[in-house]
């Protein structure tokens, strides 16, 4: 397999990663696309992937993600989003990076963890309260859009980013969630004409394809 960026990517992801970077890169040409929503874009992109085969170098490029996107969501005045990253998706990377550095056998790869069906129903029934709770109080903010599709984005990524910091295969079950919800709640945005939101349609629906992807490989394919 060759490599790009370091990475040994297969037939698939070379193909996943070649055609994604270049509607990134088109984006900016054909609508008007600021760099803070490439950067958000290509940084979001190279993370996904990194994730997918388990490398912990995910957590570095998910740095300029949370930083790029609370830039491009705060334009678009999708609050729950900012602090979202802000406050909790940006000091996971640190504590996700030391976890995974921790945990990383011979071969660069991190060690893969199951959840009992227990434990996921739980997360799934604690993941829709927090949802309904936190859509309430987004919804009282003022200029705030969208407050409990906001919320449902914001709380299962909590959730999904919990579980991916310890390993947890089943963290790819809330981020397809996560990603489905967010291509829709982007769509919106993009139908208005606000800024940014063509790339990070683009971008939320890479990350499904991805999520899919990564999906296969935790639970079963092969992430060397």
């Amino acid at each position: 397999m060759e490599k790009i960026f370091g990475l040994s990517l297969t037939l698939y992801e070379k193909i996943w990663f070649a055609v994604f970077c270049s509607i990134g890169i088109a984006l900016p040409l054909l609508w008007s696309e600021t760099l803070i929503g490439f950067a958000a874009f290509f940084s979001g992109i190279v993370c996904v992937l990194m994730a997918a085969k388990g490398l912990r170098m995910n957590y570095a490029a998910g740095i300029v993600n949370c930083l790029a996107y609370s830039y491009v969501s705060f334009q678009n005045g999708l609050y729950g989003e900012v602090m979202l990253n802000m406050l909790y998706y940006l000091p996971m990377q640190f504590i996700g990076f030391h976890v995974w550095n921790n945990k990383t056998g011979p071969d660069g790869i991190v060690e893969m963890r199951r959840l009992s069906p227990t434990l996921l129903l739980a997360y799934c029934a604690a993941s829709a309260a927090v949802t309904w709770a936190y859509g309430m109080f987004l919804d009282g903010i003022e200029g705030q859009v969208t407050p409990f599709i906001d919320s449902s984005t914001n709380v299962l990524s909590v959730t999904a980013a919990l579980l991916m910091t310890f390993r947890f295969r089943e963290y790819w079950l809330f981020y397809i969630l996560v990603n489905c919800i967010s291509v829709v709640m982007w769509a919106l945005r993009l139908y208005s004409g606000q800024t940014g939101a063509v790339a990070m349609v683009v971008m939320w629906t890479a990350y499904l394809v991805n999520s899919v992807y990564g999906l296969y490989i935790w639970y079963g394919g092969r992430r060397s």
